[in-house]
């Protein structure tokens, strides 16, 4: 996305938002960085915009994480940094939620990941269906997105495959853990598809993520999250851990449906991910323990 030529096109503040708003949904760490050091080349109305996200995504790494995009397809970007060839890493496969988006712009979440180790792959379901028909341009289906993964990255480098997904997402990255062989698949502020999909057009199979996630799901470790203040994500993530053999976390201190945003405004997103996505040790009934 040129940014830049996006902003300069709008004609009314409406029109500025929805451009930065598709911004933040796309833009690396380093990207962002860029635009902030030239904010003045920028339309008036949006300088603010860019120092503030610069400032947010320093705020939850002081360095500048070095992932550079390549799109797999029209909604799913690939976050890679540079690396030798045959060094172990960690694949993050990332399914975002309605606002597209991991539930704060894409660059603050990147910057929680370490870039020496991960590579993460951020897929997006502008249909807002929880993933029941697979990513858009890209695969039909969890399965489906399973084997053209395995077609287009080299599986056998990532010596550890984790899944993450927010929200509407959730459910998703339960699904696709144990195609994948990931350690483990993380669902935070998710439900089932049956209770989230309101939108789905006619004909959409509801259940068909329901055969997958009663699959047994070793040797991935399926975790629903919560924040500890927002019930009904309570709720939810119970009815889900129940149906899939999943383990429930509650995360203390955050009393908000965007379990990751509410980590980062406690500058504790980058220590939660370490510990409950990318670490070894299983995390107890609640985190921080």
């Amino acid at each position: 996305m040129d940014v830049r030529a996006a902003l300069a096109a709008c004609g009314s503040t409406a029109e500025i938002y929805r451009a930065q708003i598709d911004a933040e949904n796309c833009l690396a760490p380093a990207e962002v960085e860029a635009l902030a050091a030239d904010h003045a080349s920028l339309p008036e109305a949006a300088q603010p915009w860019i120092l503030k996200l610069a400032a947010t995504c320093a705020s939850i790494c002081a360095t500048t994480q070095p992932y550079r995009r390549r799109d797999l397809g029209e909604n799913a970007m690939m976050f890679e940094a540079p690396a030798p060839s045959d060094a172990p890493r960690c694949l993050v496969v990332a399914f975002t939620g309605i606002a597209l988006r991991m539930m704060l712009p894409v660059a603050g979440f990147l910057q929680a990941l370490p870039a020496e180790r991960c590579d993460v792959l951020v897929l997006r379901d502008p249909d807002r269906v929880c993933f029941l028909q697979g990513v858009p341009g890209y695969a039909a289906d969890i399965p489906a997105l399973a084997a053209r993964l395995a077609a287009d990255l080299p599986m056998a480098r990532y010596t550890h495959r984790c899944c993450v997904g927010t929200s509407s997402g959730g459910a998703a990255a339960l699904v696709l853990g144990p195609l994948i062989g990931a350690r483990v698949a993380l669902a935070l502020g998710g439900g089932h598809p049956q209770g989230l999909a309101q939108r789905a057009p006619p004909g959409t199979d509801r259940a068909a993520f329901d055969a997958l996630l009663a699959a047994p799901p070793q040797p991935t470790r399926r975790i629903c999250a919560f924040g500890e203040g927002f019930p009904r994500d309570g709720v939810r993530a119970r009815l889900l851990a129940m149906m899939c053999q999943a383990d429930l976390l509650e995360v203390r201190g955050v009393g908000v449906h965007g379990v990751l945003s509410g980590l980062a405004a406690r500058k504790s997103m980058d220590r939660f991910l370490c510990d409950v996505l990318l670490g070894d040790a299983p995390p107890g009934p609640a985190w921080p323990a």
